[in-house]
């Protein structure tokens, strides 16, 4: 399929950029170490350690899909990229999906680490299976979503960590105190990757997390291809698609 191949070489060209794929490595990695040092001194492991550095290893990863359109801004093709009888839709996500797809690495990356660290490794199943491509599924939808903002901008790779770091904190990555929880429950309702991160955490979310997922993740569809051809119009009237 056509657009098999874009992904492919998109995904080709992703893989090239040394920042891009570091950036997984280094998190993935840093956050592991975080947690194996925090419980060194009681050897008080969870099991669940591997799977938040997993998690903020894959969505890292998510953070550089405006970069990557930065990326293509830079090197003067993303005007050309969006100027094809290409369908918009197909052209943007083509480009941002090899941040996704390349984020998945930092699961396997988490679970040797565990091991080598001799640190328990739980929660492996087949609903971990699920839930990590549920959280996929949803890195692509909030990516694209958020990436059309960052079109109109020359400064997306500064801005994109800033954004899309406390979607993550939002959406149950961490435990929060019980008092602050009640505050924050909306937010995590509307937001697409709490319930994937639910079920990587072994946990059986109610109707409720599955209906918000479910009504956000088609929201979110719908609301971005039709934000897609507006954003896209007004960039090239404005000429933002230059190089820097």
């Amino acid at each position: 399929m056509p657009f098999l191949k874009m992904v492919k070489f998109q995904l080709k060209l992703y893989i090239k950029n040394s920042y891009f794929v570091n950036l997984v490595i280094i998190e993935t990695s840093s956050m592991l170490l975080y947690e194996y040092l925090a419980g060194y001194v009681g050897h008080n492991y969870s099991g669940q350690e591997w799977l938040i550095a997993g998690i903020m290893g894959t969505w890292s990863s998510c953070t550089t899909s405006a970069g990557a359109l930065g990326y293509q801004r830079r090197q003067g093709t993303l005007s050309h990229l969006f100027n094809t009888a290409i369908p918009h839709e197909k052209a943007l996500l083509a480009v941002l999906s090899p941040a996704a797809i390349y984020g998945l690495i930092a699961f396997p990356l988490a679970g040797i680490e565990t091991i080598i660290l001799k640190m328990p490794l739980n929660n492996l199943s087949w609903q971990l299976l699920l839930g990590i491509f549920l959280l996929w599924i949803a890195r692509i939808v909030l990516s694209y979503f958020i990436s059309l903002f960052f079109i109109l901008s020359r400064n997306a790779i500064a801005y994109e960590r800033l954004i899309f770091l406390p979607i993550l904190l939002l959406s149950g990555l961490l435990s929060v105190p019980t008092f602050i929880y009640p505050f924050i429950k909306p937010f995590q309702l509307l937001s697409p990757l709490s319930l994937p991160i639910k079920i990587i955490y072994g946990q059986f979310p109610q109707f409720t997390w599955i209906l918000s997922y479910i009504v956000v993740l088609i929201a979110f569809i719908l609301l971005s291809k039709w934000m897609t051809n507006v954003v896209i119009h007004r960039a090239f009237k404005e000429g933002r698609l230059n190089i820097f």
